[in-house]
Order: structure tokens, then C-alpha cells, then sequence
């Protein structure tokens, strides 16, 4: 039977999946991982030999478990955003990776939004100014590595890398290219505006090109895959994992609650808020992502378990939780532990518990924990409502292992939440992309068999309504944490 590739380079690892190109159904798949550097305090880079390494290996094994059905129609890539990585006028790395969790712009960054040049770049290009964003990034090795800076012939990312081994070409999706802050997502081109800012070339940037663009394989590529087979470009992963768990319609949203999280719909036009809350990133021509991503997802709860219950299990823990009423009386707990993107795009503001007295119990603080992670993330879901109407969430990442979080979910957020029945959402949308891409599809909705939803959890109005006054005060306690910001 045809198959597919789904490859998703995230940022600890890349799988890739097989799946078959009718009833959506996973043929086989394999993953590799990778770690990340951390040479100097606040700095995060990884390298990106090891990354195209495991990409290629992935391939061939996925290849090899399905030789019995001939070789792949296509290879469809998602891939992590904000990574910038410098290359020679032979291709030879001079830098790592940097990838998105490294802050060691943060004071341009700061500084940068705070300006009139900060909100017109945003304005333009879709992506907050924050130490995530490649503009902060270049800005910052401008300053800080100036003779890189000049020597650099290509600057990329992790995909526009692989890509470039694979074919020699060195290209860009809008998608990927609408998360760097320099690309214009209502011209679907690299900003000027914004490259005369940086005293950039357009030259040293890749080729930007639509997600569905194809590229033939060379017979002599180093993923060892059959001469001629179509390479399509995708797309970015946040913007896949919502293609790939069905939340493209009007009316549907995505929640990713993974190490970090994320809440994002989709939107026919490009939307740029007035106070920088959000992102939006293209999908492609005629579809747009917007959202706000969390630096501070189910790793909170993590750290909260190794922290303080090492020896518990996390279903003890969870059902403690499960025992305190909605609220865990009057302890509210701000999750900014690791600084936070959406909303409040600070890499210096820190959380904290508030409204602790003497009968608070460890069950309080577990709930509160997931509370406070859901109260952040409906912080964010509370401006994309005021865009459109919302009736279901389609929820996935490790949260989703814990049925009371997800309840949880519901009731925080108001809406009905379905499980998506995969996890590999980003490795899905890829798949869907490259067989429109291939004109298997003309539109999305032929492909409703690799989207399915499995179960279903609908939200109690009252205890929603005591969440929702909860989140007004979680938001003035937010604003208050961020006052305090170093």
C-alpha cells in the first residue's frame, strides 16, 4: 500500500512516521534523540550534524520496516522554529545551533520591544519580540560576534540545514520563515523594514518558498532514499500539530501541554495584536496559526513532583488533587519558573504561591500547580476568543496521560476537549501537507481519517464560572509577578 513520511525534527528529538495515504494508518515509525548545550549560563544550542544524523537515520529505518511496500510517494517535513545557526560560503557550520529556549539576547530583546522598531517588526512579521526570536539572536551576535556576523554567508535553521544536505539547495518555508521575526507575513517575503534594521542581506537568508513546494532526491542523497522522491518543504511543528489534531476550523483550538505548552487557532488572516501578546505564523498561503506559547507546561508538575514528592507516584498525586475543591482554597500559584513567553514575554519574571495559610495541605499545592499552569494557559486562550468563537479543544502532549488534568482543561476553559488519539500531531500535519502537496487531496477535509479524536470531556458550567473569576485574579497576581521582574 502507498505511504507517506511525516518527518518532525523537534527539539530533543526527530521522528519519522509512515503512514498509509488513505486510511491514515501508522505503517511505522522511529525516533531519534539528541542533547542540548548549555556552554555559558542561559545560552542553549545544539549541533546540527547530530540532528541531520539522526534525521537520515530515522529515514532509513522507517524506509527499511516498509520495503514491502515499495518506496515513500513523498517526505514532508515539520520542524522546531526560532533556531539560527551560521553558515560558511561552503556550507561549514560556524556556529551551533541556537536554538529556541536560548535567552542570551534577552536584554536586546527587552529592549527591542520596548521600542517603536520593536512593535513595527512585530507588527510586520507576526513574531514577539522576545530572546526566542532569530532577529534577537542575529541582533545579538551582530553585537556580540561581529566578525561571525560578517563571515556568514547563510544563516538557517534546523529544517533549512537538513534540506540544504539533502538537495544542495539552501530553502525556506513560509511557515518556518514566519517564525525568525524578519519575514513579512501579509507579503509572504522577507521583510525589508526589518533586514535594514539588522544591516542584513537578503542574500545570506534561504530562499523562501511555499510549504508545498517539492524538491526531487538526488540519487546519491545521504538519507539513502529512492533517486527522485518528492522532499516537500512543510511546515513549522506548532503550526503542523494543529493541522495534524484537526483544529484548523473555524470554532476548533488546539492545547499542547508537552515539557512546555502552547494554545493556538486558526485564522484566515494574518492578525497582529496591539499589545504583542501573540504569535502568528503562516501555515500556508491562505491559512494562518496565532497563538501564545508557555515556556512553563507539565515540566512545572515535574519539578513539583522531583522536588517534593521523589519517592510518590504521579496517579497518587494527581488523586490527592482530585480531592481538593476547584480554587484549592485560596492557594493560587503563578508557574513562571523558567521566565515565560505568552503572555507576558519576560525572560526574568519568576512565579510563586500566594494565598498560603496554615491549612493548606500537599493536595492543595498539587492542585494548585495544575491549576496555575491551566490558569496561564487560559490567560492566552481568553485573547484568541475574543477573535472567534470557540466550541471544542482538541488537547494532546503528556498532560493528556492524566484524566483529571484534562477535566481539569474543560472546566478552566469552558469548552468541550477531545483527546487526539496520536501524539505525533506535528509528524501528521506534515503527512497531510505533503499529500496535498502531491495532489492526492485537494483540501484538508478529505482527510478527516488522520485527525481522529478519541475520547471526549465536556466542562461544568459552575465550576467553570469559579475559574473564570479565579482568572481574573490570577491575571492581576501575574501582572504583579511581572512587576517585580529583575
Amino acid at each position: 500500500m502507498p505511504y507517506i513520511i511525516g518527518c518532525d525534527i523537534g527539539t530533543t528529538n526527530v521522528k519519522s512516521v509512515a503512514f498509509d495515504t488513505v486510511s491514515g494508518t501508522i505503517l511505522a515509525s522511529h525516533s531519534e534523540s539528541y542533547e542540548m548545550q548549555h556552554p555559558h549560563p542561559d545560552w542553549s544550542e545544539q549541533d546540527p550534524e547530530q540532528i541531520f544524523q539522526a534525521a537520515c537515520k530515522t529515514l532509513k529505518k522507517v524506509t527499511a520496516k516498509c520495503k514491502d511496500h515499495g518506496g515513500p510517494v513523498g517526505i514532508c517535513f515539520s520542524a522546531a522554529m526560532h533556531g539560527v545557526l551560521a553558515l560558511d560560503k561552503d556550507g561549514k557550520q560556524l556556529t551551533n545551533l541556537i536554538i529556541w529556549a536560548d535567552n542570551r539576547s534577552a536584554d536586546i530583546a527587552t529592549r527591542l520591544r520596548a521600542s517603536q522598531v520593536g512593535k513595527k517588526i512585530y507588527y510586520n512579521n507576526g513574531t514577539p519580540i522576545h530572546a526566542m526570536a532569530p532577529v534577537c539572536k542575529l541582533l545579538w551576535m551582530k553585537k556580540n560576534a561581529p566578525d561571525i556576523y560578517r563571515k556568514t554567508s547563510n544563516f538557517v535553521g534546523v529544517k533549512e540545514y537538513i534540506v540544504y544536505r539533502l538537495t544542495g539547495e539552501f530553502l525556506v518555508d513560509y511557515s518556518i520563515a514566519s517564525a525568525t521575526g524578519m519575514f513579512n507575513i501579509r507579503e509572504l517575503q522577507w521583510d525589508d523594514y526589518t533586514l535594514k534594521k539588522l544591516g542584513l542581506k537578503v542574500e545570506k537568508l534561504p530562499k523562501a518558498v511555499s510549504p508545498y513546494h517539492i524538491v526531487k532526491l538526488r540519487g546519491d542523497n545521504p538519507a539513502k532514499l529512492p533517486e527522485g522522491t518528492p522532499l516537500i518543504m512543510g511546515a513549522s511543528d506548532g503550526c503542523l500539530a494543529n493541522l495534524g489534531s484537526g483544529a484548523i476550523r473555524n470554532g476548533s483550538m488546539a492545547v499542547t501541554i508537552g515539557t512546555s505548552a502552547a494554545v493556538r487557532i486558526c485564522s484566515a488572516k494574518p492578525f497582529s495584536d496591539p499589545l504583542m501578546q501573540t504569535f502568528c505564523y503562516v501555515l500556508d498561503e491562505k491559512a494562518y496559526i496565532v497563538g501564545g506559547p508557555s515556556n512553563n507546561g507539565a515540566v512545572i508538575f515535574e519539578w513539583f513532583m522531583n522536588t517534593f514528592f521523589p519517592r510518590e507516584s504521579y496517579e497518587a498525586v494527581f488523586k490527592e488533587a482530585e480531592g481538593i475543591k476547584p480554587g484549592a482554597e485560596g492557594l493560587l500559584f503563578y508557574p513562571y519558573l523558567l521566565g515565560e513567553r505568552a503572555p507576558l514575554w519576560s525572560s526574568s519574571v519568576r512565579g510563586g504561591f500566594s494565598g498560603l495559610d496554615i491549612t493548606h495541605t500537599r493536595a492543595h499545592f498539587a492542585r494548585a500547580v495544575m491549576e496555575g499552569i491551566l490558569l496561564n494557559l487560559y490567560s492566552i486562550a481568553k485573547i484568541l476568543m475574543e477573535m472567534q468563537e470557540i466550541d471544542t479543544i482538541y488537547a494532546n502532549g503528556g498532560f493528556a496521560r492524566s484524566a483529571a488534568w484534562v477535566q481539569m482543561l474543560s472546566d478552566v476553559f469552558g469548552k468541550t476537549v477531545k483527546l487526539n488519539e496520536t501524539v505525533e500531531t506535528g509528524a501528521v500535519g506534515a503527512a497531510m501537507m505533503g499529500l496535498k502537496a502531491l495532489g492526492a487531496v485537494k483540501d484538508f477535509s478529505e482527510l478527516t481519517a488522520f485527525t481522529r479524536a478519541g475520547q471526549a470531556f465536556a466542562s461544568h458550567k459552575d465550576i467553570h464560572e469559579q475559574y473564570d473569576a479565579l482568572a481574573g485574579k490570577f491575571k492581576k497576581g501575574a501582572h504583579l509577578m511581572m512587576a517585580h521582574a529583575v
